[in-house]
């Protein structure tokens, strides 16, 4: 059985497929899908470029499988001077590098210019993934999702780590790095809609708990020729309601002020005289 975890604005740091250095500095380790370019020094007809199979090995010239998984570049370069100097060359110089990161797929969804499979070459924060994907569309939202499947006492747990796009831009929250597999969902913006007898009509992006008075001030109050009867239209074909209020008594406090939901359309009647 899965959980569901959320967390909002975690900031533990938490990397995957790096290890660090002895100098303190983060390295990369080579994982299943990853293509490992080796030049081996005045011997071409041994290099090339090899991916890291199921079992955690390239299969290398001369030597067959050479197991690399969980290895840095570099020392995958050494294990492959050891055996080569072992039984073929003298003083043979191999250096390694990674052509193309495939081990540690992350998925962009939502509200960014390019959607789609990216691949961690390092530690990488929300920001660094989304400008990766070409940075937010103009109709992004205010909230970013990473899901992460985590084990709990050997439970898989779903963990839906929340941050605000205002955080991301400020780095409050850099030191959260992302994970192989991880999911990145950007919100699109939540709107509603006024129109009618007000100042400046038009669509304007929903905040947490705003009501009807706030979202008619958002657009500039009320217009010279407005009544205090407002109808709010709410959802769309046979489940689309109606709802009527008088502004008037509202501000009385004969009748609640509504919130205002996602896709609500607000109408200020205009007076007759």
């Amino acid at each position: 059985m899965r959980r569901l975890t959320v967390v909002v604005c975690a900031l533990a740091v938490l990397v995957a497929g790096v290890s660090v250095a002895a100098d303190g500095s983060p390295r990369y380790t080579l994982g299943v899908g990853d293509v490992l370019k080796v030049t081996t020094f005045q011997h071409d007809e041994i290099s090339g470029e090899f991916p890291v199979e199921e079992d955690g090995t390239i299969t290398f010239p001369l030597l067959g499988k050479v197991k690399v998984l969980g290895l840095s570049p570099s020392e995958a370069a050494a294990t492959l001077e050891r055996l080569l100097e072992k039984d073929y060359y003298v003083d043979v110089q191999v250096q390694a590098e990674v052509k193309e990161y495939r081990s540690r797929p992350v998925t962009v969804l939502g509200e960014v210019q390019k959607p789609g499979t990216y691949y961690l070459r390092g530690p990488t924060t929300v920001a660094q993934i989304i400008a990766e994907a070409g940075g937010f569309r103009p109709t992004a939202g205010s909230t970013v999702e990473v899901r992460r499947e985590e084990l709990e006492d050997g439970v898989p747990v779903q963990k839906v780590y929340s941050f605000s796009t205002e955080a991301l831009g400020t780095g409050q929250i850099a030191g959260f790095t992302l994970r192989a597999g991880d999911i990145v969902s950007v919100s699109a913006k939540e709107l509603y809609f006024v129109t009618g007898e007000v100042a400046s009509p038009g669509q304007y992006e929903l905040g947490p708990g705003l009501t009807l008075m706030q979202a008619i001030s958002q657009a500039g109050g009320l217009g010279k020729f407005a009544s205090q009867a407002v109808e709010l239209h709410r959802g769309t074909g046979e489940d689309k309601r109606i709802l009527t209020f008088d502004l008037g008594k509202i501000r009385r406090g004969k009748e609640p002020d509504p919130e205002i939901r996602p896709g609500d359309v607000i109408i200020v009647k205009r007076r007759f005289f």
